[in-house]
């Protein structure tokens, strides 16, 4: 199963919550799957599932003033505020 900010587009406590509560049914069951989410309570749930979750994620990197990708799969949650810097860029914030 592969997942992509499930349930996207409604509240985000309601969207967290319901998201958790598919992992942890997922949890009981020999599956795998894949989920994406930019929720860090939901990559959180590493501590209470540590032989079951693992977090994986792709960074970038703002060189002169530029965004760059390298498209490599890190460990780890992601910490690049890139949002933030093409909101500057497009001088919204």
């Amino acid at each position: 199963m592969i997942l992509d900010e499930i349930l996207r587009g409604t509240n985000s406590n309601d969207k967290r919550n319901g998201t958790i509560g598919l992992i942890r049914k997922m949890a009981g069951f020999d599956t795998f799957g894949i989920i994406a989410t930019h929720d860090t309570v939901v990559a959180d749930l590493i501590k209470e599932y540590p032989a079951f979750i693992a977090n994986k994620a792709f960074e970038s990197a703002i060189i002169n003033d530029e965004l760059l990708f390298d498209y490599q799969l890190k460990e780890g949650v992601c910490n690049t505020l890139s949002a933030s810097y093409l909101m500057k860029k497009m001088e919204i914030i």
